[in-house]
């Protein structure tokens, strides 16, 4: 079982809907890139990470009104001054689409900066999953 946690959830409103009746692609875009800069934030403890990446986003199935929408985040890679990590959309007990997300670190000049690791809030997690110190929601596409 991988680590993955559930970082923001929306509630689909009449004014994220479009002509056909579903959500807005757009509107789901911007919702995720939301919730994959929290994820990313939190687990570095940067204050300031910007989206480098996105894998391709294929939607699965559309999102119907009043729909809760969540977002889930896992299997990070740490890099020098990155994470990359899997951001999954559920709605309706069903997935809606998967993508991979890089965020990298900044400093106040907008320049990439190293993140420190240790200590970090993703660093204590993982060492206490390791150990059996806490239980994680079941892994993506399970």
């Amino acid at each position: 079982m991988e680590m993955r946690r559930r970082v923001s959830t929306h509630i689909c409103m009449t004014s994220d809907i479009g002509n056909s009746g579903n959500l807005f692609g757009g509107k789901m875009m911007m919702w995720m890139d939301e919730a994959a800069a929290i994820y990313a934030m939190w687990a570095t403890g940067e204050k300031k990470m910007v989206t480098r990446h996105f894998s391709e986003v294929n939607f699965e199935s559309p999102v119907k009104h009043a729909e809760l929408v969540d977002f889930y985040c896992g299997n990070p890679r740490k890099g020098r001054t990155s994470i990359t990590f899997d951001l999954e959309v559920v709605s309706a007990g069903e997935t809606k689409l998967v993508a991979e997300c890089t965020f990298v670190a900044i400093d106040d000049h907008g320049e990439k900066k190293p993140i420190c690791w240790e200590g970090t809030p993703l660093s204590r997690e993982e060492k206490m999953f390791q150990t059996g110190g806490i239980e994680t929601e079941k892994g993506f596409n399970s």
